[in-house]
């Protein structure tokens, strides 16, 4: 009965579309995700193809493979209608012609969408002011702390850092789960220092500023002062025995922590991150885009199906099934929130930690000075190299690499 409901209610959604198409249309979309997921999608297409007459054919493309299968489709000339990918491949293969500018295309629609839309996306969504695809979901960092062990949340560095002494003279610590060790672990400490990747023109990076290597220093101390693991431990296990009762994780520990470790139901929780010297709590946000590519047949209807996908009722089915498989991606569009079924706590955490988060920069090159940037970051961390130099070093390889990107047109 409930699985009927949602259907008839997607059919009333779909009732407002432009005219409908023909009965022959068909459009393929590759979805870099789990077949469980590309299922989802193509049930959630049926109301859509009812009402329109389009038919809608979803599969699955693994992470592993994604990008170098959409690089050979483009060159063969043999891509999908409708593609999903990370938050910087739509401007990266935009510039590359291989994507419809959806901001030249449909203007209103994306002026709409992107009103809707949590902000910190849109640095990673566009580039140069031309937008190739937009936000299909996000994944999110925060943090997770055990309620009886830490009634109160740090606020501050300065109160994260007591925290971890305190912590120490008791035999715990903290975790850094997703992005240990790595510039998406740096990120938030970067951003909410008040530095960032490139300059706000994008024109130069900016890793070497004061505020960057006050943050590498930060970082830094949290491994070696502090005693952060640097080798990898489960969120779940920590969290479980209390030795790790405080860890900074992606958003789909929620699930694994909510079915995988009933026996501290009730004692823990997730919180936002503590502020830095800017008085920002920025964390790092992942997620994947959704775009039109080009050469399609059926560029108009293929909109009209991202355009359903983003809708509020329809948001909410992919998240319920997503938590059903263990997915864990959220919604982007910040009404889905209003109406999302969720413990309203938690709820409250994830959406204040969203309206302060950022993903990677949609700076050409920036895929390739990743490896730049955490050869700086792991030197300074475990050899015990200057962050000043370490940074200064990453920024002018960089400076290269952004020169050479912008040469071969990419």
């Amino acid at each position: 009965m409930r699985r009927r409901l949602w259907v008839l209610g997607l059919l009333w959604l779909v009732q407002g579309c432009s005219r409908p198409s023909s009965s022959q249309t068909q459009l393929t979309m590759w979805l870099v995700g789990s077949e469980a997921q590309a299922k989802t999608i193509n049930e959630l297409a049926l109301p859509f193809t009812q009402r329109t007459g389009v038919r809608v054919q979803c599969e699955a493309i693994s992470w592993g493979e994604a990008h170098s299968k959409y690089l050979t489709a483009v060159a063969g000339g043999v891509q999908p209608d409708i593609g999903t990918m990370g938050l910087t491949w739509g401007a990266e293969f935009g510039r590359r012609g291989a994507l419809v500018n959806l901001g030249e295309a449909f203007p209103q629609d994306i002026q709409a969408i992107r009103r809707e839309t949590f902000p910190g996306l849109w640095d990673s969504v566009q580039q140069g002011g031309q937008v190739y695809g937009i936000p299909l979901d996000l994944t999110l960092q925060l943090l997770y702390y055990r309620t009886d062990l830490i009634p109160k949340l740090p606020q501050t560095w300065e109160e994260l850092t007591a925290l971890l002494v305190q912590l120490r003279n008791d035999d715990r610590r903290m975790l850094i789960d997703w992005g240990s060790l790595s510039w998406i672990g740096y990120a938030p400490f970067l951003w909410q220092a008040g530095g960032d990747f490139y300059t706000p023109d994008q024109a130069m990076p900016a890793v070497d500023s004061p505020q960057a290597v006050r943050a590498l220093e930060f970082f830094r101390d949290l491994y070696t002062r502090y005693d952060v693991p640097k080798t990898s431990i489960p969120v779940e296990q920590g969290l479980r025995t209390g030795e790790f009762p405080l860890a900074l994780s992606g958003n789909w520990k929620i699930v694994s922590l909510t079915s995988g470790v009933k026996d501290i139901a009730g004692r823990w929780a997730v919180g936002v991150l503590p502020a830095g010297p800017t008085g920002r709590r920025t964390s790092f946000l992942g997620g994947r885009v959704i775009s039109v590519f080009a050469n399609s047949p059926h560029r108009d209807d293929a909109w009209r199906f991202v355009r359903y996908l983003f809708d509020p009722a329809v948001q909410v089915k992919l998240y319920e099934t997503a938590m059903l498989t263990q997915d864990a991606y959220l919604p982007p569009n910040m009404s889905t929130w209003e109406i999302l079924p969720m413990d309203a706590a938690m709820k409250s955490v994830l959406i204040q930690q969203a309206q302060d988060a950022k993903g990677p920069p949609s700076v050409p090159g920036w895929n390739e000075s990743t490896s730049l940037v955490e050869s700086a970051i792991q030197r300074v961390i475990l050899h015990e190299a200057d962050p000043q130099a370490a940074l200064r070093e990453a920024a002018k390889h960089m400076v290269r690499q952004l020169e050479q990107t912008k040469r071969e047109g990419g």
